[in-house]
């Protein structure tokens, strides 16, 4: 039996979201890319290494946090330049499903509320993908339909990081839901500046700006609400949790590096 293309795995994890399964060519592939990942993933034992108090603290000092992305995209990042940056994630999972399927999962009273508030917030004060959608639209508006639109490494990589929490270890998918809500606030910051410079208006920017007042909460949440209470319960998912925090900002850190030299090759062409 042929093996996928990471490509082509990333393409099957997308369409099969709906479903909220594989077949067992798509899971044989998922789980030997997270095998390689872990095995080059050497973030993730320096977290098995701290207690899971400190986790918070290792997340915002890794690279990803405040990568100069960000200030890149504040700053100088053109109109399509930012566009392409949203689009080619349309792959990505939406947070809400990926949030439902770790709810299914918990095992304490007190996470299990905690992430029903995170859920119950995503729907006001309207559902958060409308807003997606709605800043999506505002940008595919004003660059147009023939955008170009690249599937990358770095970016799938990126990607399937949460199809595998999803998929196969919702516990790895808690580690990596965990990152994104305690990197959320700078990197939104900066996107919101960022738009703002380029013209969107706050209707358009709506999801931003909610997110920007409610993701510090979730953020201490998923760490003194989730992850502290499941270990206390059950310490056997602490490395399904660290391995889901370390592959999530290691890819996103890859990923981010990737869009750093694609803006610098880009602009020594436009100099030469």
């Amino acid at each position: 039996m042929q093996a996928l293309s990471q490509p082509a795995l990333f393409e099957l994890c997308w369409k099969n979201m709906q479903s909220g399964q594989l077949d067992s060519v798509g899971e044989t592939a998922l789980r030997a890319w997270w095998k390689h990942e872990v095995r080059v993933n050497p973030l993730v034992e320096a977290l098995m290494s701290r207690p899971a108090t400190q986790w918070t603290e290792a997340i915002l000092e890794h690279r990803a946090h405040r990568h100069p992305w960000y200030d890149a995209l504040a700053t100088e990042v053109t109109l399509e330049e930012f566009a392409a940056f949203m689009l080619e994630n349309r792959r990505f999972p939406a947070f809400l499903p990926l949030a439902q399927r770790a709810l299914k999962s918990q095992i304490c009273d007190q996470a299990r509320a905690a992430l029903q508030r995170n859920i119950d917030d995503e729907q006001v004060p309207v559902p958060h993908a409308e807003l997606m959608n709605r800043l999506m639209g505002a940008l595919k508006m004003r660059v147009g339909e023939d955008l170009p639109l690249a599937v990358y490494p770095t970016l799938v990589n990126r990607t399937l990081v949460f199809y595998y929490g999803y998929y196969l270890d919702v516990w790895s998918l808690i580690g990596s839901l965990y990152v994104t809500e305690a990197v959320a606030f700078h990197r939104l910051q900066c996107m919101n500046k960022g738009l703002q410079r380029l013209g969107l208006n706050a209707e358009e920017l709506e999801f931003i700006h909610i997110h920007m007042t409610c993701d510090e909460n979730h953020a201490r949440g998923w760490a003194d609400e989730v992850v502290g209470p499941t270990l206390h319960l059950d310490p056997s998912v602490r490395s399904s949790i660290a391995g889901g925090i370390g592959g999530c900002l290691e890819t996103s850190a890859r990923y981010l590096d990737s869009q750093v030299r694609r803006l610098q090759k880009r602009r020594a062409a436009h100099a030469s």
